[in-house]
């Protein structure tokens, strides 16, 4: 069934963004199956629009429709945004149009846009999708954006079971689909053998507050010496990235033992900081964000790769994997370090099944089938 899709949330040129390339691969997928899928873009210069151009055109993606936004105000960007997305409803002739919005601000305007054009209307949750904190005038605004959707796409099991317990009304038509994942890609990336020194922590990703980055160093501190840490991430050129990573190495005395790459373009991720390492981390603070909103790609894409993964207990952490796969800890830097050393000493063949386990999980997430499932579940809903 043809569809005209818009994601009515801007996007930014960055191609080294996170954010911006799981937008790109997730609905230029979903554009594969005959759908004219909009998608609008910040950019600040034409090198960033060629950047993204060239990433459209050697992906493939065949019904992708780019909207490129001035570089101006914000109320003046969102009105030619608003404008421009008008001039496409009107000029199209899909008998079936979808519009997406990732959060409540825009719920308004979208709602206009499908009042007159006879529009369904979905929202995808991601990390800003919960309260930071449950009352009345919170739970309203949320409970709104639900009530007012025809149809709501949860990038993690952790979510519905966090609205549910607070008694949201979730009746609306929904879905459970994590962010995607080139699993072949990451499915190459050479592991390190446990049988040399040093044996090789890996964490890759931001160094956001809720993200509790300082965990992985303070259990670094706790392990032998032959254990080694290699991180990529924070922003790119960033002074304050190096200083705060310089902080931790100094607080945990850890000199020697640490390999800062910097920022790391996701393009290269792979052969640079992935490949090598013999154990791969993901910390996670006690945020509602990190316990329960977010559906962390770097976990998916860990899980696609053939090296161990040790992460914190959370309910978004166990919505994305399943027992006997990953290695799973509690938010604490003694406990977190045991778990690291349990995944060090498993036996080989103990250790095979639980990496084929996280492959088999890593392969429903991605792309190609994120976007076949999305498909159907969209056909469903109009």
């Amino acid at each position: 069934m043809k569809k005209l899709i818009i994601y009515f949330k801007d996007v930014s040129a960055r191609i080294d963004s996170g954010m911006t390339l799981q937008v790109l691969n997730d609905y230029g997928n979903l554009s594969n199956f005959d759908n004219f899928t909009v998608l609008p873009i910040s950019a600040k210069n034409n090198i960033e629009k060629k950047q993204i151009e060239d990433f459209v055109e050697k992906s493939n993606f065949q019904n992708l429709h780019l909207v490129f936004l001035p570089c101006t105000h914000k109320i003046m960007k969102s009105i030619y945004l608003l404008f421009r997305l008008i001039v496409i409803l009107l000029q199209d002739n899909h008998t079936k149009k979808i519009i997406v919005i990732r959060e409540k601000k825009y719920l308004l305007p979208a709602r206009i846009l499908r009042l007159f054009f006879k529009a369904f209307l979905v929202t995808e949750l991601h990390e800003s999708c919960l309260p930071e904190k449950e009352n009345k005038i919170l739970q309203a605004k949320y409970q709104k954006l639900f009530s007012k959707v025809n149809g709501t796409l949860f990038t993690n099991l952790s979510q519905v079971e966090y609205l549910t317990h607070h008694k949201y009304n979730l009746s609306n038509l929904k879905i459970i689909l994590p962010n995607g994942v080139n699993v072949a890609s990451f499915s190459k990336a050479r592991p390190f053998s446990f049988k040399s020194k040093p044996v090789v922590l890996t964490y890759t990703g931001q160094f956001t507050a809720w993200k509790n980055v300082p965990l992985i160093f303070e259990a670094l501190y706790y392990l032998p010496k032959y254990f080694h840490l290699r991180i990529a991430g924070g922003k790119e050129n960033s002074t304050l990235s190096n200083l705060y990573v310089n902080d931790l190495i100094s607080e945990f005395s850890l000199a020697g033992r640490v390999d800062y790459l910097g920022f790391i373009h996701p393009d290269e991720l792979i052969e640079k900081v992935i490949n090598g390492s013999s154990i791969l981390l993901l910390p996670l603070g006690d945020s509602i964000i990190a316990q329960y909103a977010t559906s962390p790609m770097k976990l998916v894409e860990y899980m696609a790769t053939s090296i161990p993964v040790v992460a914190v207990d959370t309910p978004s952490v166990r919505g994305l994997s399943k027992p006997g796969s990953i290695f799973l800890a509690k938010s604490n830097a003694k406990e977190f370090s045991k778990e690291i050393l349990n995944a060090y000493k498993t036996k080989s063949d103990l250790l095979k099944k639980r990496i084929l386990n996280q492959n088999t999980i890593a392969k429903k997430y991605d792309f190609s089938v994120r976007a076949r499932k999305y498909n159907v579940w969209l056909n469903e809903l109009i």
